[in-house]
This record gives C-alpha cells, structure tokens and sequence, in this order.
C-alpha cells in the first residue's frame, strides 16, 4: 500500500496537509495519481467553499482530524 492508497481511505474526512509553504484544511474529496482534491471553506462570507488540488510530491505530511 502505498500513500495514494492510504489516503484514499479518507475520502470525505477533515483533513489538514502540510506543505513547504502552505496548510490547507478541509474535506478531502477524492485522491488521483499524485494529487488529491480538498474542499476548503472560503474565508469570505459572501463566497461558497471552494477545490484545491495538492500534489502529493509537495506535501510535507497529513493529519486525518477526529470524526
């Protein structure tokens, strides 16, 4: 099982990836070959969440939050 796999068991939990100079938090939504979707929520009240893609070669690491 490599990281792809492990993540993709996470689909639809609260995450928070750590990059080189970046954080994103939020709900992973799906995982390809090297990159995984995450929901953000916009800091503006005004505008709907919205998709980040990641690309795995740039994450430091991952934290899968508590349901």
């Amino acid at each position: 099982m490599n990281f792809t796999q492990a993540l993709a068991a996470f689909i639809g939990r609260k995450i928070e990836a750590f990059l080189t100079n970046q954080f994103v938090q939020g709900t992973l939504l799906g995982v390809g070959d090297g990159f995984f979707t995450v929901q953000v929520p916009n800091p503006s009240y005004t505008s709907p969440t919205i998709q980040v893609t990641v690309f795995i070669q740039n994450v430091e690491f991952v934290r899968i939050l508590a349901a």
